[in-house]
This record gives C-alpha cells, structure tokens and sequence, in this order.
C-alpha cells in the first residue's frame, strides 16, 4: 500500500518543531506557505456552513500519525461537498491551541482531483495524534499499559497511546457509537461496558452565555429560559425504538437548541416548562444539524439522564421571546424554504377549511391570515392545525398585533409563510419592535389598503440586467450544474412580445388547487377527489424582449393577471368558447393585443427540468411589475432619500 505521491512530506513534525520553539505570537499569526501543502482527508465532520472538522495525514513514510485541523473550504461548482479520501491543498494555515491538541486552521483551499478512498480504511484505525502536536495537562497519566475493572468484574487492559491523546480526538467512531446508542434508548450489548457517567463538578464548571458555547468548551453552566418545547417524538432505527423531544433555550446574548434522548425524555419533558428560567449542565455540545435546527447557533446540546438541571429564580434580564425580525417587504428576495421570524398586524383572514395532508392522507385545518407591518408591505400567512387554537374566537377580526417566531417562506401564487411545528406564536409582545409597529399602526397603517396578492415588490434599478446576462449566466449554470432545487432568480427590464393563445390556463381544485380533469361534462380532483367546479387561474407562455436579446418564460396565477391587465381568467376562457365580448366591449382577441407589447420590470427564476433524459432550462417570472408602477415607487423613494438628508 502506498500514499498519493503527491502529499508533503514531515509537514506536521516540522510544524511540531516550529510550535516546541517559537512563542505565543506563533499562533496569533497567520503563515503563508511557500508551496502549497498537500494532505489526505481520513473522515470529516461539518461544524457550520463551508467549515469541516478532518483528520488529515501528510505525505510522511512510515505512516504512523494523523492529526486534526479544521478546513474552510469553498463551495464547489458541482457542490460536492465530500472530502474524504480527497487531497486537500491549502496555502495559509493558522494554529491555535486547544484543551488537547494544536488545531490548525486551513484556509485558502483546493481540492485535488483524484479518489483515494480505498486508503482511508486501511489506513485509519491503525494512526495515532501526532505527539509532538499534542497539549500535555497537568496530572495527565503518561502513556504506558493501564488497566481497568469493567463491569462483568475482568479487568480490561489498554494500550499506550500517543501521549494519551488518540482517545481524546474529536472524532471518535468507537466512543461516539455508545454514545449514539445511549442517546437513542437502545440497551447496550452484553459484550460492551458500560460508559462512564461523569458527576458533575460545580466548582469547575463556569457559567457562561449561550453564545460563547463552542464544541471545544469542556464545562460549562448556562442559565437560560426554555423559550419552546416540542412534543415527544417515539422513533425507530437500527438500535431499536427510541424517544425524543427538544427545547429552545434563550438568554440575553443568544439561543440554542438542546435534545433529550432516551430515558431522558421521562425524567425531564414534565419537569421543564416554557417560559421558566433553568440552569444547565453536564449536556454534550456539537455541531447543530442546520438539517433540522433553524437557530443561529453553530451548535446544539445533546442531553441525556445525567444532565443537571435545576429551576432557577425568574431574571427579567433574560427575553421571553427573542426574535430576529425580518421586514415583510423583504421577504420577496428569500429564498423559498428560508425559516424567518416576523411581527405585524393581521388586518385580513379566511375562513378554516379542511384539507388533505400530502403524506398520511388525513384532513388536517389550516387557515389563512394577512400579516403586514410599517414597510408598507402585507403577506398572506397560513396557520396549520394546533397553531390555529392560539387565537380566541374573533380574536383574529380586531387585527391584533402578533410576533411569529420559525416561519416558512413558500411560493404559492407569489411568496407565502407557513407555520411549522416548532413555530412561536405571540400575541401582544412586550417588546421594542412590537411598540413600533403598533404606533405605525394607530397613525398610519389603519388607513392603508392591502391586498397581498397584488402587491408590488421593491426593485432596485442597480439589480436590473440585460436578458443576454440572464440566458449566459443559465447556460453557465446548467453546464457546471449549480442551479440547485431553488434556482436562481434575476430582475430584468423586458417588452411582451408574444403570448401563446392556444394555452393560457388551467382548472384548479378549489379545495387543494390540484389539477382537475373533466370526464364526459363531470369535473373531478386527480388527488382529493372533488367534485365542484374548478377555479381557473393562469399559466401564460410568453416571449419577452429587451435590445439585447429574448427568452420564452412562464407566468402562472397572479403573475400572469397583472400581465393580462387582471382580466380574470375564467371571464377570458368564456370569452374563447361562446365568442362574445365582456363588459368592456372587448373580444377575445382584444385582450391579447393589449396585453403584447406592455413593458414590465421582470423577477426570473432560472430552474433546470428534465426531459426526454436531457438537462433544460427552464424560466419563470415570479414577479411582474409594470413600469409605470416601477417608476412611481422609485421616484417615492428618491423623494424619501432626499427628505432623510435634508432632516
């Protein structure tokens, strides 16, 4: 077996020689290499977006050491993010200490072609830390043979290991795999010992803020307020059936998820209630799972039996509700599936309708409500199941003030919120921002018109570029494959050309706005099973054309309205089968030729589609705003910039 050639060589023994000799300015500097250093990834843990945990090897002969560093790599074009059995070549690194060993931090990264996979199995098990990196602590057991008592009453015998620090790594595939088997409530074999469970030590153990928390702090106590508890959730897996539930946790300076597994959840789902403020301790810190956790922090907490937890003296200091509230007219430039927290006023509701759930098939409530605040802008937000109980009866119709904390954007008939399961609900907040858009309200908002679904979004005219940067920058692309699950959006400035007359709309199910099918005169839902008449709403496919080039795009629902000049589409199918003309004195044809030619300040979402096995691009207007319309908001803004200076 032989390492990839082109690794360094004593890369870690001369930095361990460097490190023996030089003083405490060495880790305060950032060095450069003087050619570019070559290393093998073993295994990889993600810390937080574009970070990774590794441990790594150099090019030294025999192979006996590995070591850890913590890699900032950049995104790639194809967005592979895997970089075991990959060779990482780095020009800067940084070196910092920490309670083991030297962390080195790599920067200035990038990934040599080639797959060495095959290696990182052979080779892993048998490598220690590099000693010479290695943090000695005082007291610590120097490396020689220990052995210990397990539970069956033999005694265990351990090898020596570098300087004690090969059991101490980050990564740790034996320890953590107890570990996971602890936290998921399954029984340990008879063949394995038991872990130890560590008492905690108050006096060493230093109580500090959520936001200091790091998975490299070894003790610590944080005094925080359960801001939310989920329900138990009972799970299935490999070791057998377990049981979870999560708290979020608050204090002055920040928040953090913690989950209790196993016999944790009876010992303290009861015990811990929302808005009571706690001490806590004796938790495992890691990376948070940005899969599952909306919160800001890079970790989470994983609690088992043992923490330590004690009801603490309610602290005014410590916010019931803390929020990163994002402005309504903003939400239109986020991404679709971003978690967000937003407070308005609602001053629009519907009425609670059953629908199907996707998955199970059950009817489930949901009801729809629209939110707006001192941008001006409103936004329809939907409220599922349970959240709807949070609202007394006509609470809803006196247009009260809420904070709604780990909403969902969607993107139904232009952008829309959707409460989660672990979504924050608070009516009347004490706080600052609420205070604001109360008086925004009282003074101003009150006489406002709203009317989400033909709200006119802000454009900047800097964003604006030509239809040929848009159709260079798919093509790009689609060819390194980076358009990703939500695409990429653009703003252009374009004239309608063309809209096809043949198919310009289609029946929507008034129950789950499926498609609905119409056999022998009988309209029925392909999903739900419905039997009413159907709503037509809009799908266009047009041409649009600025002087540097076109693209044929589609426009759907209220998008497609306001390019039809809001003539509904059900009045322009009637107008298509009987021949007639509307109220207007219009005929079909009418329509259509006072739609081409209208000039609009165009959102596109560049997505890819498959068809016939074939990549292709695929672009919708998300957002169609008229430049008459454009042009009035944008001289009220130049007109509020230059009243701000003045004042």
């Amino acid at each position: 077996m032989s390492l990839p050639r082109c690794l360094t060589a004593d890369f870690f023994s001369s930095l361990a020689d460097s490190v023996a000799k030089a003083g405490d300015g060495f880790f305060q500097e950032v060095h450069d290499c003087c050619s570019a250093v070559k290393i093998l990834c073993l295994q990889q843990s993600c810390v937080a977006e574009n970070k990774y945990l590794v441990e790594v090897l150099d090019g030294s002969v025999p192979v006996k050491y590995k070591h850890t560093c913590l890699a900032l790599v950049p995104p790639t074009a194809d967005g592979d993010k895997q970089l075991v059995g990959k060779v990482i070549s780095f020009n800067q690194y940084k070196i910092t200490p920490t309670k083991s060993r030297y962390l080195i931090i790599l920067t200035k990264i990038t990934i040599v072609p080639g797959d060495y996979r095959h290696l990182t199995c052979q080779l892993g098990p048998a490598l220690v830390y590099h000693p010479g990196l290695s943090i000695q602590q005082p007291g610590q057991t120097p490396p020689s043979a220990m052995c210990v008592a397990n539970d069956s009453g033999y005694n265990e015998c351990r090898q020596p290991q570098a300087a004690g620090v090969a059991a101490a790594g980050p990564i740790r595939k034996h320890e953590e795999s107890l570990a996971q088997r602890k936290a998921h409530g399954a029984p340990y074999p008879a063949t394995t010992s038991k872990p130890v469970v560590k008492t905690a030590d108050a006096g060493s153990a230093a109580q500090i803020s959520i936001s200091d928390l790091t998975i490299y702090t070894p003790k610590w106590i944080i005094r925080a307020r359960v801001s939310h508890k989920s329900q138990i959730r009972k799970f299935n897996n490999q070791w057998g059936e377990g049981q979870l539930f999560s708290v979020d946790l608050c204090d002055a300076d920040g928040e953090i998820r913690a989950t209790f597994f196993g016999e944790a959840v009876t010992k303290w789902y009861y015990f811990l209630e929302e808005g009571q403020v706690y001490s806590f301790s004796g938790g495992q810190l890691k990376p948070a799972n940005k899969k599952f956790n909306n919160l800001s922090h890079s970790c989470e907490i994983s609690m088992d039996e043992n923490a330590q937890i004690q009801l603490d003296q309610n602290d005014i200091s410590i916010p019931a509700l803390r929020c990163t509230f994002t402005p309504i007219s903003q939400i239109e430039g986020l991404e679709v599936g971003a978690i967000i927290d937003v407070i308005g006023i609602i001053v629009k509701t519907r009425d609670t309708k059953l629908v199907q759930h996707k998955g199970s098939g059950s009817n489930i409530e949901k009801r729809d409500v629209m939110l707006c605040d001192n941008s001006g802008a409103s936004i329809w937000l939907t409220l599922w199941s349970k959240k709807i109980q949070h609202f007394q009866n006509n609470e809803l119709d006196g247009h009260p003030l809420v904070a709604f904390k780990g909403v969902k954007v969607g993107d139904w008939q232009g952008r829309r919120l959707d409460t989660q399961g672990s979504t924050k609900i608070t009516v009347d907040p004490v706080i600052a921002e609420a205070a604001e858009i109360r008086q925004w309200w009282t003074t101003t908002g009150c006489q406002m018109r709203f009317d989400a679904g033909r709200q006119t979004p802000e454009v900047h005219i800097e964003d604006i570029v030509s239809i040929r940067q848009i159709t260079k920058a798919a093509n790009q692309a689609l060819q390194f494959k980076s358009l990703g699950d939500n695409g990429i959006t653009f703003t252009t400035r374009g004239i309608v050309e063309v809209i096809k007359e043949s198919t310009f709309s289609w029946p929507a199910c008034l129950e789950c706005h499926r498609k609905m099918v119409n056999d022998q005169g009988q309209w029925t839902c392909t999903r739900c099973g419905a039997r009413s008449k159907p709503k037509h709403t809009y799908i266009l496919s047009l041409k649009i054309a600025d002087d540097t080039g076109h693209l044929w795009a589609s426009a759907a629902n209220t998008v497609g309205a306001e390019i039809m000049n809001w003539v509904p589409a059900e009045e322009l199918l009637s107008l298509f089968e009987g021949g007639e003309v509307n109220a207007d004195g219009k005929n079909f044809m009418n329509v259509f030729e006072e739609a081409r030619l209208s000039e609009f300040i165009f959102k596109i979402r560049v997505t890819s589609e498959k068809y016939m096995d074939e990549l292709r691009i695929k672009y919708r207007i998300a957002k169609a705003l008229r430049m008459g319309k454009y042009m009035d908001s944008a001289i009220n803004c130049r007109i509020k910039d230059i009243n701000a200076l003045l004042e």
